[in-house]
């Protein structure tokens, strides 16, 4: 059962970060008041927010610190993803042990730390020389979807 949920989880995260599906942009002023306070509460100081209605949940795409942030809430406004730019020097050790065993050769660019409940993944390009690879991982290492674009 433990297995099922996981492999459930990993192809949810897969489908959001695959597919980029299909959204609709949403004037804050239509967003629902129980969307709007969830996120207000979590992010008081976030910078030009714009909303998209996306696979029946509301996303905010804005800036915080100069970082961007894209998040994911659904019609009751609990939080079902957090995506954010971030920094390859900022990896756990774990991933970059990963990338230096299996990517050697490869760049790191467009590090993004994807959060979903409780769980972190770091989806990245790799390159070297003419091949470019998406890869995620997850907060210990392991690769958990690898194509090569």
């Amino acid at each position: 059962m433990k297995l099922l949920k996981r492999g459930l989880l990993l192809l949810a995260l897969l489908f959001f970060v695959i597919t980029g599906a299909d959204a609709q942009a949403v004037k804050q002023k239509n967003v629902p008041s129980i969307i709007l306070n969830a996120f207000q509460l979590k992010f008081p100081k976030a910078a030009d927010v714009k909303w998209e209605l996306e696979n029946g949940m509301y996303k905010a795409e804005f800036e915080l610190d100069n970082i961007d942030h894209e998040v994911w809430l659904d019609h009751s406004g609990r939080w079902k993803k957090h995506k954010q730019d971030f920094e390859e020097k900022d990896l756990p050790k774990a991933v970059k042990a990963a990338i230096q065993a299996t990517y050697k050769d490869f760049e790191v660019h467009n590090v993004e730390l994807i959060e979903e409940g409780r769980r972190k993944f770091y989806k990245m390009k790799l390159e070297r020389s003419t091949v470019n690879r998406k890869v995620i991982f997850d907060e210990h290492g392991k690769i958990i979807f690898d194509k090569e674009n």
